[in-house]
Parts: C-alpha cells; sequence; structure tokens
C-alpha cells in the first residue's frame, strides 16, 4: 500500500494493510491530529449556500444554489469500529470526496458502525467525532439511517440519533416518535427553492430498514407497509398525491435494497457492477414500497447500499431510479472496486438527477454500461436466512448440502472400518 500526496489530498494504492504499515499509517496520523487538532470551533466555512437560512431549530435549512443544483454525498457502509487503521483510512476517503466535491448535503446511508465491534458507550462519541469530522470541518449538513449493523452495540438506536442531534447543529437526522411506524429514522427533508426561501422545490424521503420484524421479507432488513402508508402522508402533505399537478419531485435513501433492483440488472441498461452476484435484499409484495412510488410519481430516485461489491444504477419501469451507492469504508468485505462514494446532483427546473462515482482518490471513475442477457442474469430471490419465497432453491440446496455430508461421513466410517479391521489382523499375526 503507498501513500502519494498530490494535488492536495491523499492518493492511496489500495491493499488490505500489513500490521506492520498498519502501525506506521497509525502513528503517522496521530502525530498529524496532535499538532493539527480539527474541532468545530476551527472549522472553515466552505458551504454558503444556506448561510442566514437556518430553521427556527438552529439548524441549517437546504436550498438549491443560486445556479439551480443541490449536490448529495452518499457515503454507505463506512463501518467504523472494526480497526483502527480502517478508521483513519475511512477518514480519507471522506475528505477526498468531500473536498473535491463540496456538496451541499451529505447522506451517511447506514452501517456507518461495525457496532457488534463496540464495546464501550465512549468509543461511540470518540467513532462519532470521526465519522462527522469533515463536514463539520466544512459547515455541511448531514443526516442518517440505519443499516443492519448500526445498532449490534451497547447504544440503541435511539440512543445513537440523540448522540447525533446532539453533537452538532449541523445534524438534520431526525427521530420518528410515533410508535404505529416501525422504524426509528423514517423523516422527511425539505429542499427550498433557489429564489424564495419559503417555497419548498423537492425533498429527501428517509427510511428505516433496520426492522427486526422482517420475517420472511428479508432477515437483514425491510420496509413495512406502515412506513409506506406514512410515506403515502407525507407526500401529500407536500403535494405529491399523484397523477398530476402539484408534485414535488424527491429522491429517498434507505439501507437494504428491494428486490426490484434485481429486476433492473435483468431487464433493464445500467451503469456499474453487480459485483456480488447476488443482492441481500427484501421483498416488497406486502409493502408495495417501490410499486407505490412508482404509481405516486414524486419520487424519482432510490438510493441504498448494504451489498458491498454492488455499486449500479439504472432507470426502473421508466419510472424510478433504483441505484447502489459504493461502499465508502474499509471495514468488514470490501468492494469490487476502490472505495468511495456516490454523487448525487439534483437539478430544480426542470427537476433531474445527475449521478456519478468518486472513489478514495477524489477521482471520477466511468462506469461501464450493462445491457441485458442470458450470461449475467441474476436469480429474483433475496439472499436472507428465512426465504420462504423460493423454497425450491433452498430446498435444493439444503438436499446438496446434506447429501454431501452424509456421503463423507459414510466414507469416513468405511475408512476407519478398514483401519481397525487392519490393526485387529495386525495384532492377531503378532
Amino acid at each position: 500500500m503507498i501513500l502519494i500526496y498530490s494535488n492536495n489530498f491523499l492518493k492511496i494504492n489500495f491493499k488490505k494493510p500489513t500490521k506492520l504499515f498498519n502501525k506506521i499509517l497509525f502513528l503517522l496520523i496521530l502525530i498529524i491530529s496532535l499538532i493539527i487538532p480539527i474541532n468545530q470551533c476551527q472549522t472553515t466555512n466552505t458551504n454558503n449556500n444556506y448561510n442566514n437560512n437556518e430553521n427556527q431549530n438552529g439548524r441549517p435549512k437546504l436550498k438549491f444554489n443560486k445556479n439551480g443544483k443541490f449536490k448529495i454525498i452518499q457515503f454507505t457502509d463506512l463501518h467504523y469500529g472494526e480497526a483502527q487503521e480502517y478508521d483513519f483510512l475511512n477518514l480519507i476517503v471522506q475528505e477526498n470526496v468531500i473536498e473535491k466535491e463540496l456538496p451541499d448535503f451529505v447522506m451517511l446511508s447506514g452501517d456507518m458502525f461495525s457496532a457488534y465491534n463496540i464495546m464501550t458507550t465512549e468509543k461511540y462519541l470518540i467513532l462519532w467525532e470521526m465519522v462527522t469530522r469533515s463536514m463539520r470541518k466544512r459547515n455541511i449538513p448531514w443526516a442518517i439511517t440505519f443499516g443492519n449493523h448500526d445498532c449490534e452495540g451497547p447504544f440503541s438506536g435511539r440512543e445513537i440519533v440523540k448522540m447525533d442531534q446532539s453533537y452538532s447543529n449541523l445534524s438534520l437526522t431526525q427521530e420518528n416518535t410515533d410508535p404505529n411506524i416501525p422504524g426509528i429514522t423514517n423523516y422527511n427533508l425539505k429542499i427550498y427553492s433557489s429564489d424564495d426561501s419559503s417555497s419548498i422545490s423537492s425533498s429527501i424521503f428517509v427510511f428505516d430498514s433496520d426492522l427486526p420484524q422482517c420475517n420472511e421479507s428479508g432477515s437483514w432488513g425491510c420496509i413495512d407497509k406502515k412506513q409506506v402508508e406514512w410515506y403515502e402522508k407525507e407526500s401529500n402533505k407536500q403535494g405529491g398525491g399523484g397523477g398530476g399537478g402539484g408534485k414535488i419531485s424527491s429522491i429517498a435513501f434507505v439501507h437494504i435494497p428491494p428486490v426490484e433492483v434485481i429486476d433492473l440488472w435483468n431487464e433493464n441498461m445500467v451503469k456499474g457492477d453487480f459485483g456480488d452476484k447476488e443482492s441481500c435484499c427484501y421483498y416488497t409484495d406486502d409493502s408495495e414500497f417501490v410499486s407505490t412510488m412508482i404509481k405516486r410519481g414524486d419520487i424519482k430516485g432510490l438510493y441504498f447500499g448494504h451489498d458491498h461489491k454492488n455499486d449500479f444504477h439504472g432507470l426502473y419501469q421508466n419510472s424510478i431510479e433504483l441505484g447502489y451507492g459504493r461502499k465508502s469504508g474499509y471495514g468488514s468485505y470490501n468492494p469490487k472496486y476502490l472505495e468511495g462514494a456516490r454523487i448525487i446532483e439534483l437539478t430544480e427546473q426542470p427537476f433531474s438527477i445527475k449521478t456519478w462515482i468518486r472513489n478514495v482518490h477524489g477521482e471520477l471513475e466511468t462506469q461501464q454500461n450493462h445491457y441485458p442477457n442470458s450470461y449475467s442474469q441474476s436469480p429474483r430471490y433475496c439472499c436472507t436466512h428465512e426465504d420462504h419465497q423460493n423454497e425450491s432453491s433452498w430446498t435444493l440446496f439444503l438436499i446438496g448440502y446434506c447429501s454431501t455430508v452424509i456421503i463423507v461421513s459414510i466414507i469416513f466410517y468405511f475408512k476407519r472400518s478398514k483401519s481397525i479391521q487392519n490393526q485387529s489382523y495386525n495384532l492377531i499375526q503378532l
């Protein structure tokens, strides 16, 4: 692994670092951190898009800039907490991408933490300082939703939300307090017009897929029907009643992908790669999550993460863009390509979405077109532990697995029996 300073940001030729290099890197960055402390009182304001445009609670008001653009960086699967050296590499990813793009908003779309590796509440605070450092340094607002690993440590989801909200006024994260709606991070952020700070021009719907009651929908997480009903009510409030005028074009973020992403790959031209060759998704037959968005017509793009090697995106049923982010962190298993982030740029009038990938080096990546073909078709099932919608697939797997175990056991039994017989014969000969 080689570090190269060029054009003011750190370039990395990535391979999993050696133990010796880990120690050197850790000491180097620790020394730099001690010499040049970064805190909220010593920040440089590089985001002027919402200056003097604060909500009544003192938090930033999102707004299209004077050119009618609004830029979002989606960091997904950062997995802070795996190892110190990986945490510092995560910082480099965030620094390089943010410095290059200078977005109006950052979405942390789940699995910020490998919380199963976090043993104390104090560690959460230390890591959250790192997670948010690059945004606070540049006065850029952010928001979070949960993945399947964020709440596996000492902090519950509600405690993480409170930590985030209290950490900085730049956090736009909201907490769902309605006990009838599953999930903690379901909320809607308004984006105001470039020429009228009181007029809502677009919005960002955030959904929490870290639900324990998913069962057959997807054991990694899912979206519940009641969350979809909440979305419909919110959509109606801002004029998105479907079928015509008054709709406010929006986008949405969630961590676990819906099963329709497999249909997208199999049936449409997409940009990017299906590197995992399967999707740990959830079924939407009951919730009608994606079909409701298509029917209403206001959400134009839905973005997610979770499957680290998948990074493709494309237009689904000529209605809504579905897209993976790029795995951003160094913890957990690697992406197929370099760590980085998805950039999403909204144009106010007429509303449109432009998106691309920028990697850890700050370089713009060109994603290849993929066209449907018989050789790259992916089976339409989610890699869940309780995949009852594909009993035949799992039955074949179990039959094959059990058969292999039985055959190996029989072979072992006969070999052992023969060995015992030979030993007995040798004893008799003696």
